[in-house]
């Protein structure tokens, strides 16, 4: 009797912790599909964003440079990286990322009690017209199951 509770227990407790941990997951891909929408909007914004990651790193490599820790060579190679980190990321299309992280969002980690995939799946129509409308504003035909 004592071990049989114990194990319902045990059931129940995995339930609720992997109810909780798709929640979470859907949740921090819900607000990166949110960001990515933003920015697909306002690229202004995405510029900022990493202009400003660029330069906290570029600072911290400086910094390593100072003390010694870093030789100059090796600095003017990891900013070299940095800036072309930067340069991928802003070329990066915003629509085509919010819709990814919306489908991350809805399809993988969708759980019944999962409030925050059922508002992903609300957003997937039409984060897939923006992109659509990106692709062919750049002159790019595509047919439906390129962006599914």
């Amino acid at each position: 009797m004592k071990r049989s509770l114990l194990a319902a227990c045990g059931v129940m407790l995995f339930f609720v912790a992997a109810a909780a941990d798709l929640g979470l997951r859907s949740r921090a891909a819900l607000l990166e599909a949110r960001r990515h929408d933003l920015w697909s909007a306002n690229p202004g914004l995405k510029a900022e964003y990493y202009g400003s990651l660029y330069k906290k790193k570029l600072a911290r490599l400086d910094k390593e440079l100072a003390a010694g820790r870093l030789k100059k060579g090796s600095a003017g190679q990891q900013a070299d990286l940095l800036k072309s980190e930067r340069d991928f990321f802003l070329a990066e299309s915003s629509a085509k990322l919010a819709l990814l992280w919306y489908k991350t969002a809805a399809e993988r980690f969708a759980s019944p009690l999962n409030p925050w995939a059922a508002r992903a799946r609300e957003r997937l129509p039409a984060a897939r017209e923006a992109w659509r409308a990106e692709l062919a504003a750049k002159g790019l035909r595509t047919e439906d199951w390129m962006t599914e």
